[in-house]
């Protein structure tokens, strides 16, 4: 009964260690493009015209 339940937890474990991976990744991704995003607009809102006017046709 040991060796089964054993068995059954390292089966799950394996499971787990897959599965995390599986979402591990996607997770990162995204983080990065939303880190991306703000650190764009905070570039934008810095480096913005001073006289939009001047740009204007």
């Amino acid at each position: 009964m040991q060796a089964v339940l054993t068995e059954g937890y390292q089966s799950f474990s394996l499971v787990f260690d897959l599965a995390a991976d599986r979402v591990l990744v996607p997770v990162a991704i995204f983080v990065a493009l939303v880190g991306a995003v703000v650190i764009g607009i905070d570039v934008s809102a810095m480096l913005a015209p001073v006289d939009p006017s001047m740009y204007q046709l």
